[in-house]
């Protein structure tokens, strides 16, 4: 007998004003395999998203089975879909990941989500809060979405944790800061869909 699928529509909001999300990861993995904990040191592979937007350390991790490839950044108010198909031999973990490009380490998602918790024509919806990977100091200055540095394997000048981005002060409380008041956000900054179709 064919193993039988499951079929997950996902979705992802931008629901900034002037925030641009990068290429996300969409992730299906082993449980248990949370891709951060809040208080805990980010891994290499985070903070290369984090950082830089880049994901493929990320779907390179061990115990990733899955990689859905994001066809490109989620400009504000925009929304981007995919579609997980995963039959019963796969593992049935999801986790999704995008940096914040106007941001030093700024991402927002969601890790290791249980799918096989969601009955069919259930849907699942999370307001994603932002975290700051705790691995680059916040000058506002060396971001991607302003064409500076993006991963640096250095942590000097933060606090190598992950922790609740406190948000970004811009030209107008940092003088030296390359950002617009735009660039503001207070959590949430993304509002996240799952339902299981099949």
């Amino acid at each position: 007998m064919m193993p039988t699928s499951s079929i997950y529509e996902v979705s992802l909001t931008n629901i900034t004003q002037g925030q641009i999300f990068s290429p996300p990861a969409v992730l299906a993995h082993t449980p248990k395999m949370p891709l951060w904990t809040a208080g805990a040191s980010a891994s290499v592979a985070l903070e290369a998203l984090a950082e830089g937007g880049d994901t493929s350390q990320l779907s390179a991790l061990p115990g990733i089975e899955k990689s859905i490839a994001s066809t490109g950044p989620i400009l504000p108010g925009e929304t981007m879909n995919w579609t997980v198909e995963l039959s019963e031999m796969d593992a049935q973990a999801l986790s999704l990941a995008t940096m914040l490009i106007n941001t030093n380490d700024g991402f927002t998602g969601l890790t290791d989500m249980d799918l096989s918790s969601l009955a069919m024509g259930e849907s699942y919806q999370k307001m994603l809060i932002v975290y700051d990977a705790g691995t680059e100091m916040n000058d506002e200055i060396a971001m991607p979405g302003s064409g500076g540095e993006a991963f640096n394997t250095s942590r000097m000048g933060d606090v190598d944790r992950v922790y609740a981005h406190a948000g970004v002060l811009t030209s107008l409380e940092l003088s030296s800061s390359v950002l617009l008041p735009e660039h503001k956000f207070d959590n949430p900054a993304g509002k996240l869909i799952i339902k299981r179709v099949q």
